[in-house]
């Protein structure tokens, strides 16, 4: 019956998937936003999400925002590779205790580090069957601005998802945190203090790498 269900959500959402009407949604405390589909409800009374969105009732989609404060002031590749490291053990135990499977049957099945619209993100998903003969699939997203760690989860039935792909990739790309450049390297700001470093000749080797971990938040 669940299959049925599910099949029949999936024709609705497919058949109207090129005429997608989305909607903006913007926190009112922490200021970050995200697009949706119209009729994907936001909701913040559970408070393991900042916000999630329940999707229409046959379909088994969800979306959920969560974060935490940031360990590192600046998204940088090391900073993602270290957020991915902490998180995916993590997640991995969390699915596999609400799908009440073994915690190696949920596997990370891809990863990645990579820029949207200028704002370097990190990019995992995953993959585990669940016991009444479906598979679950997530694909979360990581964005390191505001001080924060932001995590992007949406999750479903994998075929569901994958037939909606583009419009899974498509909500993700439009998360925007409150001020986009609180989490980016100011990698300008460093070339013009180096730049001036080296045309004055008054900073010595150590007074530059002391100048760049300034720079970096590392003191």
């Amino acid at each position: 019956m669940r299959r049925l269900m599910l099949g029949v959500g999936m024709a609705l959402i497919l058949s109207s998937a090129t005429c997608q009407t989305m909607r903006r949604y913007t926190h009112p405390t922490l200021g970050f936003s995200i697009e949706t589909p119209a009729n994907w409800t936001p909701d913040t009374s559970d408070p393991e999400f900042a916000v999630g969105f329940e999707t229409p009732e046959a379909s088994s989609l969800y979306l959920g925002v969560t974060t935490e404060s940031a360990f590192a002031t600046f998204a940088t590749d090391s900073s993602y590779r270290d957020a991915m490291e902490g998180f995916s053990p993590s997640f991995r135990e969390g699915i596999a205790e609400y799908l009440e499977i073994d915690p190696a049957q949920v596997a990370e099945v891809s990863r990645q580090i990579h820029e949207v619209r200028g704002l370097k993100v990190a990019t995992l998903d995953f993959r585990a069957p669940a016991p009444d003969e479906w598979v679950f699939y997530a694909r979360v997203r990581l964005v390191i601005a505001d001080g924060k760690l932001y995590a992007l989860i949406l999750s479903g039935d994998e075929e569901e998802f994958k037939q909606n792909e583009p419009l899974m990739n498509q909500i993700l790309d439009s998360f925007e945190p409150k001020n986009r450049a609180s989490g980016q390297f100011p990698v300008r700001l460093l070339m013009i203090a180096l730049g001036i470093a080296c045309l004055s000749g008054v900073l010595m080797l150590g007074g530059i790498l002391l100048l760049v971990r300034k720079l970096t938040g590392r003191l």
